[in-house]
C-alpha cells in the first residue's frame, strides 16, 4: 500500500476528515488532500507529527507492506538472511573493540598522568608496547569494517 492510501486510510480509521486532519497538523485540507493522492508527500517531520496524530509509528505509516508484528518482519528475506545476520554479529564485534579502546586509553591516560605527578620518567617500551596495543586495536576495527562493506556489496 502506498503512502497516500496509508494516510487515508488510517486517517479514515481515526474518523477524521481531511479538514480535521489539516487543523491539527497545521496544514491546509488541499495539502491533505495530495498527500492521499499521491501528488505530494510530507516531509519527515510532518510525516512524523501525522504518524503521532495518527497514534502509530512512523514505520507503520510510510510501510507499503501490512506488517502487524516483529515476525511479520522477520520474514522479510533481508532479516532472516545470513549477510545481515553476520553484519550484525559484526557490529557487536566492533561496538566492544570500540569499548576495549575506550578504556586502554582512559587507563593509560591515568597511568602516564599519576608517573608525571610523581616525577617518574616513564620507560620507552612502555610507550612502546602501549603504542602498539593501539594500533593493533585500530587495525582490529578497521578489518572489521572492511568485512562489513564485503557484506554490504554482495
Amino acid at each position: 500500500m502506498a503512502l497516500g492510501e496509508n494516510i487515508r486510510k488510517l486517517r479514515e480509521e481515526a474518523q477524521l476528515t481531511q479538514q480535521q486532519l489539516a487543523d491539527r497538523l497545521y496544514v491546509s485540507r488541499q495539502t491533505i488532500s495530495r498527500w492521499e493522492s499521491g501528488t505530494r508527500c510530507p516531509d519527515l517531520i510532518t510525516a512524523k507529527r501525522l504518524a503521532m496524530e495518527l497514534q502509530i509509528s512512523l514505520d507503520e505509516l510510510i510501510s507499503d507492506e501490512e506488517i502487524k508484528n516483529m515476525e511479520d518482519m522477520k520474514s522479510l528475506y533481508f532479516w532472516r538472511g545470513p549477510r545481515w545476520k553476520e553484519r550484525e554479529r559484526l557490529k557487536e564485534y566492533k561496538s566492544k573493540l570500540y569499548r576495549v579502546l575506550e578504556i586502554f586509553s582512559s587507563v593509560s591516560l591515568g597511568i602516564m598522568i599519576l608517573l608525571m605527578e610523581m616525577e617518574i620518567k616513564l620507560p620507552v617500551w612502555c610507550t612502546v608496547t602501549g603504542f602498539v596495543i593501539a594500533l593493533a586495536i585500530w587495525i582490529s576495527i578497521w578489518t572489521v569494517d572492511k568485512k562489513m562493506e564485503r557484506i554490504e556489496e554482495q
